[in-house]
């Protein structure tokens, strides 16, 4: 049965591009789906078919280096865009017809549960990272590590004083919704049903998560939108480095990098996105090109190697094609990546701060001569294809929202 379905999500890529896939495959299933993002984002999310909504963000005029060390700050951003979705979705989907479902990104969870208390109507929460429940905190791990070689096992002694400020704004925010919900119950509760675009061995905690967490892996689909690519000529080892779409302004690890490969016999291809100006890099080898953005996935079927910050779609994204990792985590936010890469033989970590050209070439070198980390890297691959992607991410939302809860 054909449904109206509303999505919703911040204009961040890492949040965005997981769910396209998913939205594509329920519109080809013949259902409408409402999608609630930023003017910046209109153009790739109305490819999938998909009606979209924009609402008045502010998420890219954040601090953003702020934003990666400060979870008082990050989550007081996002309340600010939940407050902001709030507004234009009460203000233009109320007035065209019922919706039945309300799809939302875990990273604007206040607004995708409010409005599911307002309307009556059942809601699916999105996860495009770890997820979090009694045996491992996502949020922990960022912001609590101890010693920085590994997530924090056991929450803090003392909740900081942001806690207190989130609760009350949540608190504001759902009483002017008419939501009466208690503002911890509306941000800690686990939903019924949550998708979470990771494969469950990937997952810290994997096996401790019960039925209302669905791993359905990376969704992948037409990435028209990020440009072309063609791979070179010839049999040097090809090796993707990105440093992620928001987190990015990292021209001396870029500089770092177009060094580690000058002279060596691999491929290097850099997506630089707009943190970066490709002209600051100077002049290039021949085995080394930069662009702003390319298609991952496209040149990931050709790569032998994926140097990353630790942003878990690239990170999918190169283990859906097998191939093993070289992980600089840049921020709290990639440092729990970082460790799960390791930890699983995935490849190996470096420090932000080590990186040399030396540091970073014997990296590339020793992943690339390392057959445990490819046989690794083959196993997560064969477990990203049998979490099923966006079809069962589809198939779930349908079974969820017919059952009505």
């Amino acid at each position: 049965m054909p449904r109206k379905i509303l999505f919703l999500c911040h204009p961040d890529h890492g949040h965005v591009i997981p769910s396209l896939a998913m939205v594509a495959e329920l519109v080809r299933r013949g259902h409408e789906v409402l999608y609630l993002t930023a003017p910046s984002m209109r153009d790739i999310v109305a490819a999938t078919g998909a009606t979209v909504l924009a609402y008045d963000s502010h998420y890219r005029d954040a601090d953003f280096t702020r934003l990666a060390e400060d979870p008082g700050y990050l989550l007081s951003v996002l309340l600010d865009e939940s407050a902001a979705m709030l507004h234009t979705a009460v203000s233009e989907v109320e007035g065209i017809g019922e919706v039945a479902g309300v799809v939302y990104d875990t990273s604007v969870l206040y607004a995708g549960r409010i409005l599911s208390r307002r309307w009556g109507v059942p809601s699916v929460q999105l996860i495009p990272f770890f997820a979090s429940n009694e045996k491992f905190s996502y949020l922990n791990a960022m912001y609590n590590d101890a010693g920085g070689d590994g997530p924090a096992t056991e929450k803090p002694a003392e909740l900081p004083e942001w806690v207190g400020t989130t609760m009350r704004r949540i608190g504001e925010l759902s009483h002017a919704h008419g939501v009466d919900t208690p503002p911890h119950e509306l941000w800690f509760e686990v939903p019924e049903c949550s998708l979470v675009t990771i494969p469950r061995e990937f997952q810290y905690e994997g096996d401790s998560f019960d039925e209302r967490f669905t791993f359905v892996g990376p969704c992948v689909g037409d990435r028209d939108f990020l440009g072309e690519w063609t791979p070179p000529g010839g049999e040097e080892p090809v090796v993707l480095v990105s440093l992620g779409a928001v987190f990015n302004e990292h021209e001396e690890i870029f500089r770092a990098c177009v060094e580690a490969f000058r002279g060596r016999p691999w491929h290097a291809v850099l997506t630089v996105a707009e943190g970066t100006d490709p002209e600051s890099l100077g002049a290039l080898p021949p085995n080394v090109e930069v662009h702003r953005w390319v298609p991952h996935v496209t040149v990931l079927e050709h790569a032998a190697l994926c140097v990353t910050h630790g942003g878990m779609g690239t990170v999918m994204e190169a283990l859906r094609a097998g191939t093993p990792l070289v992980c600089v985590p840049t921020s709290a936010l990639d440092r729990p990546t970082g460790w799960r890469i390791g930890e699983l033989g995935l490849g190996v970590v470096i420090d932000p701060a080590d990186i040399t050209p030396e540091v970073l070439a014997e990296a590339v070198r020793s992943v690339l001569a390392d057959r445990a980390a490819a046989e690794a890297a083959e196993r997560m691959s064969k477990a990203v294809a049998e979490a099923g992607g966006a079809a069962r991410a589809a198939e779930r939302i349908e079974d969820h929202l017919a059952r009505g809860h």
